[in-house]
């Protein structure tokens, strides 16, 4: 994994885009790169299978509130 094991710092979504990069993260979940840009600036986000998978791949750093913003925000 990219991340330090011992640390288990939070990670925001534009983070973990540019540390892959564009093009490879479009490339890990089968998706235009435009697809990826429209998450890095927040005018789409990812599905739900999606997230779950960069949620496990991150091992939990990135969660559903770095994803798809605040819970409190949404009730």
């Amino acid at each position: 994994m990219f991340i330090n094991k011992n640390k288990k710092e939070k990670l925001s979504l534009v983070d973990w885009i540019n540390f892959w990069g564009e093009k490879k993260v479009s490339n890990m979940y089968n998706v235009s790169i435009y697809t990826v840009s429209s998450w890095k600036y927040g005018h789409r986000q990812p599905s739900v299978k999606q997230a779950k998978q960069i949620i496990k791949q991150t091992e939990g750093r990135l969660d559903y509130e770095s994803i798809y913003g605040p819970i409190s925000e949404i009730v």
